[in-house]
């Protein structure tokens, strides 16, 4: 690996200079390997000033070879195979090219599948295409506002544009870092004498040099996160770091170089990142290559068992145009405190709440009574360790990793049994029709609440092992009750005994969806830049939203194959070979619950040009 001095690769090194794609150089506003909630982000998004139309170019010479139109994610995609064997990626794209006979290709495909959406559609013969060919035009179909989602893959790796040879914007300057999280890795590890993690802020002593505004104080296994941003020509928008690089008194710790990441790999994300311990949207990144994490390029055990003293901790974060900043903090680090007891001090405990760290469980308990002591038993059985801080009747307690059972098992506070089951992972929760796969590195809560529907409260951390649990629902009944939603009351899919990602901490609870989708009225609209019209139909629900893939869409009584724009939820329709006139918009839609609901027959007049 390059040391990180060179981590920061010039786009003059490339093998060929790519074109920047649209005409707007505005800089970029997402990053190559940010942290997504569950993958790495495997390009970056081109600014478009917030509009939809600008030609889309092809970067070298090539040929297009496939398309693919999806409701959600990029949209519309294209890929063009450059002729050195790299393959250049468009994303949320409003149109293919006509001229070159793209958005015709797509088109027959819809006819001969029946939907608006095919699949990968494989353009053959390629279309061939030379650098600066208008191959797109920019949009907002998929995910997020108008921009332009752009990747370089080498075979099954996505590599850094601007590694690949995409122009860098200009103005660059160094990264800014903005804090250092100290969290215990387990058991043993104390942050100034807290099992708890601390956010210490950097103070900017001058441009690109950092410190930390105060000396932290470390026992046994910590962990340290570094919180910083970056920025791609766009001052006021934050982009993830592109390199970085830790020592302690001078020997590396820790490297890491996102450059390439496996396309095999890219759901990594969740165990370099974690958005806990964030500022501003920056997720904090993990001075350590987790355990289980692959993608090539971050190495490093994180802090040693450095030995009592005062130690120097520096962080070096480099930009993409070579700018690097530097972050310098003392740390002293004190022997080891002895094993923690079995029992809690006092009586009459009540629970005020809990959360999993990577050290294991923490609860926030009040007590009636400094007197005495109150035996833990974690499925009948003592925990092992038990470490205890705060004041007064408001103490913090800690369950080691360690004590917590392999199974579902329930925690007693003497004779109290706490509502609910626990484990440690690998392992799947089950309560009830509800059941929580934990991952090899975390812990859950799984309780199923009885009475008028079926909900469950339920808890999985920390944060990386959060972003990779799923939660599944089997319950009895129709299946348009199998639906999933959480603390927004928001729908996320139809379960049907199948598990989904679980996204966060929270009641989620499962309920009939009786609701169908409402058809808005036609509206005209022209898309900016290259003219391109269109009928748009805006369809809202109540309850699990449209389901796009149930889309059916007759002009004049013929089928046609419109574009769903999953953010404004609304159908729109290239009138670009419809003549002017009068004309007869029908259709349909069903929910994510099967409520179906049939657009009435809508006359529009297309006006001529």
């Amino acid at each position: 690996m390059a040391a990180a001095a060179g981590l920061a690769l010039s786009a003059s090194n490339a093998k060929t200079p790519l074109l920047w794609p649209v005409p707007v150089r505005e800089g970029c506003t997402s990053s190559f390997g940010e942290f997504r909630l569950t993958h790495f982000h495997v390009g970056v998004d081109i600014r478009t000033h917030q509009e939809e139309g600008w030609p889309v170019a092809a970067v070298a010479d090539g040929k297009v070879v496939r398309v693919r139109r999806e409701p959600e994610g990029y949209g519309r995609v294209l890929y063009l195979e450059l002729a050195d064997g790299r393959t250049a990626v468009y994303g949320h794209l409003c149109r293919y090219s006509r001229e070159l006979g793209i958005e015709q290709k797509l088109q027959e495909a819809c006819a001969a599948k029946g939907s608006s959406f095919p699949g990968d559609v494989v353009v053959s013969p390629p279309v061939a295409v030379k650098a600066g060919d208008i191959v797109a035009r920019s949009g907002q179909l998929g995910l997020g506002s108008p921009h332009l989602h752009f990747e370089v893959r080498r075979g099954d790796d996505s590599c850094d544009p601007f590694l690949e040879g995409l122009p860098l914007p200009e103005g660059l300057g160094a990264p800014e870092l903005e804090a250092a999280a100290f969290v215990p890795r387990d058991a043993t590890g104390r942050v100034d004498g807290s099992f708890l993690s601390a956010v210490v802020p950097a103070v900017r002593e001058a441009p690109g040099r950092y410190r930390l505004a105060r000396a932290v104080r470390l026992q046994g296994a910590v962990d340290v996160e570094v919180v910083g941003r970056d920025h791609l020509g766009v001052p006021d928008n934050s982009t993830g770091l592109s390199t970085l690089a830790a020592t302690l008194d001078g020997s590396k710790v820790f490297e890491m170089d996102l450059r390439c990441v496996s396309l095999a790999l890219y759901k990594q994300s969740p165990l370099l990142f974690d958005p806990d311990r964030g500022i501003a949207g920056a997720p904090a990144v993990l001075l350590r290559r987790a355990e289980g994490f692959a993608v090539p390029g971050v190495a490093g055990e994180g802090l040693p068992a450095a030995a009592p003293g005062d130690h120097v901790l520096e962080v070096t974060a480099t930009s993409r145009g070579g700018a690097a900043a530097l972050l310098r903090g003392a740390v002293q680090v004190v022997p080891a405190e002895r094993p923690s007891p079995l029992a809690l001090p006092g009586r009459g405990f009540s629970v005020l709440g809990m959360e999993f760290l990577p050290a294991g469980l923490v609860l926030r308990l009040s007590r009636a009574s400094p007197k005495g002591v109150t035996p833990l038993l974690w499925g009948g059985r003592p925990v092992d360790s038990v470490a205890v801080e705060g004041e007064g009747d408001q103490l913090r307690v800690l369950l080691p990793v360690s004590s917590a059972p392999r199974r579902g098992a329930v925690l007693a506070l003497g004779d109290k049994l706490l509502p609910g089951l626990f484990a440690a992972g690998p392992c799947t929760l089950q309560d009830g029709p509800w059941s929580l796969e934990v991952p090899a590195g975390g812990m859950g809560f799984l309780e199923s609440q009885r009475g008028s529907g079926s909900s469950a409260l339920v808890l999985c951390g920390p944060a990386s092992a959060r972003s990779r649990a799923t939660l599944a629902y089997r319950g009895a009944g129709p299946a348009h009750a199998g639906l999933v939603f959480g603390p927004e009351r928001r729908w996320v899919r139809r379960l049907d005994g199948k598990a989904v990602p679980f996204r966060g901490d929270g009641l989620y609870a499962v309920g009939e969806d009786r609701s169908s989708p409402r058809w808005g009225a036609v509206t005209l609209a022209t898309i900016p830049h290259f003219g391109g019209r269109e009928a748009r139909v805006e369809v809202t629900d109540a309850g699990s939203g449209p389901e796009p893939y149930s889309l059916r869409v007759t002009l004049d009584g013929k089928p046609v194959y419109p574009d769903w724009d999953s953010d404004p939820r609304q159908v729109r329709l290239d009138l670009t070979d419809v003549p002017p006139g009068r004309h007869v918009l029908a259709g349909s839609i069903s929910d994510r619950a099967g409520n179906g609901a049939a657009l009435a027959p809508q006359a529009f007049i297309v006006p001529a040009r």
